[in-house]
């Protein structure tokens, strides 16, 4: 049981401290508990919080005032206060959230960006006509990039116009119709009977 705990832990076994054990092979928190702070959290010493702390229970702290969490990770304390330390914590982690749900995706960024016209000087250093949304502004640019020889534009709106050679070939397969699928029940039930 110990060795498979070493494992775990990644750390050569000759490197770990010595920690006294309890019958049941828990980490005899009471031997090591250097003293206990005002809200009677055992303080242990770095090495051995470093070494062990996924097997420690929750609210077991280390001299560099660093505190285990109930999923097993390590978090610094900022004040020494492990509960409030907690609630700063999940407080940054719903003030990230809150960010990420206002962060808008990719497409819409584009979608808004691809309705703005371009301003005058825009217009006048790219040769089109003032109001011209970016969307045409961009695939007028394609069209100029294809005339001047560029296979990669001149692609872009073959595609785009739907003249895809895969596209094209796959229209073109015919769908089956019902009395396709009338035959074929047909002959996949005279086969059945003959087996």
């Amino acid at each position: 049981m110990e060795d498979n705990k070493i494992k775990k832990l990644n750390i050569p076994a000759a490197d770990l401290p010595e920690v006294p054990r309890t019958p049941e092979g828990k980490i005899d928190l009471d031997a090591i508990t250097i003293e206990t702070d005002e809200k009677n959290n055992k303080i242990i010493p770095d090495d051995i919080f470093d070494s062990y702390y996924r097997e420690l229970p929750n609210g077991v702290i280390n001299q560099s005032k660093t505190w285990r969490t109930a999923s097993g990770g390590k978090l610094k304390i900022l004040g020494g206060d492990p509960e409030a330390d907690k609630a700063i914590h999940e407080a940054g982690g719903k003030a990230l959230q809150a960010t990420l749900v206002q962060r808008r995706s990719i497409k819409e960024i584009l979608e808004e960006l691809s309705r703005r016209t371009v301003t005058a000087e825009e217009a006048e250093e790219y040769s089109m006509e003032e109001g011209t949304s970016l969307l045409e502004a961009a695939n007028l640019a394609q069209i100029r990039r294809a005339m001047k020889g560029d296979t990669k534009a001149a692609e872009y709106i073959r595609d785009t116009l739907g003249e895809k050679p895969v596209d094209k070939v796959a229209a073109e397969i015919e769908t089956i119709t019902a009395e396709d699928r009338e035959r074929i029940e047909r002959i996949l039930h005279r086969d059945n009977r003959t087996e």
